[in-house]
């Protein structure tokens, strides 16, 4: 008896992947790569599970990347590197400021915009930065250390007497990371409007959250003796 014949339905045709220029393949190793490392860091990250989230076998990943290091480094260390640049607030900005309370207004859309890049960078930085104790380390002395400096130089005669750049720019640093932690782990309590955060990030960062001794709050004496 001859074998019945195979028809269409009983065999189906192989699908062809994709073609993609390798720009294009290379981002989205990159973006897949991204997710990967933020959940499971340098050391927990496996490249057939970066492959798996691109679309690609492993052997791709190493046309483009010479190892899992330099993928951390492009897609993490460099992005973020980018962000933190992008981050800063121009300082004629401040400048055109005659009160704290304009101040807090003029500076309110840059906030905005700055929490929310720290919020989309958390899951980088903190892979960055924790990954690998060495890696960390390097990449806050060489890279992050020096753009929270510049943060602080660029309110150079813009703060209050006897308060130091670099602790300005470092708590600038530290308050921005704050909310950015408690958006990513603070449940509904973290989820808060951007700009809502945004507007308390700049009041107190302007106007301090200490009251005088007189029982008015920092900025109304400010706002006073601007007068």
């Amino acid at each position: 008896m001859e074998p019945a014949e195979k028809t269409s339905e009983t065999v189906k045709p192989r699908r062809r992947r994709a073609y993609l220029p390798a720009a294009e393949r290379r981002k989205l190793i990159i973006a897949a790569a991204q997710e990967v490392f933020a959940r499971s860091n340098l050391k927990g990250a496996r490249t057939r599970d970066i492959a798996a989230a691109a679309a690609v076998n492993q052997a791709t990943i190493f046309e483009h990347f010479e190892s899992k290091e330099a993928l951390f480094q492009e897609a993490v260390v460099r992005p973020l590197i980018d962000a933190m640049r992008g981050m800063h607030a121009r300082r004629e900005t401040y400048e055109r400021a005659s009160s704290p309370d304009e101040l807090a207004r003029l500076a309110q859309d840059s906030a905005t915009r700055h929490v929310g890049d720290m919020v989309d960078i958390f899951p980088l930085l903190t892979a960055a930065l924790f990954s690998d104790p060495d890696l960390g380390r390097e990449l806050y002395r060489e890279h992050l250390a020096p753009l929270i400096h510049q943060r602080g130089e660029i309110l150079e005669g813009l703060t209050r007497d006897g308060l130091d750049l670099d602790f300005v720019g470092l708590a600038i640093f530290g308050m921005t990371f704050a909310i950015a932690l408690d958006r990513h782990f603070g449940g509904e309590d973290g989820q808060a409007d951007l700009s809502e955060v945004a507007k308390q990030f700049t009041r107190m960062s302007t106007g301090g959250f200490a009251r005088d001794r007189t029982g008015r709050d920092t900025r109304e004496s400010d706002d006073a003796d601007a007068t």
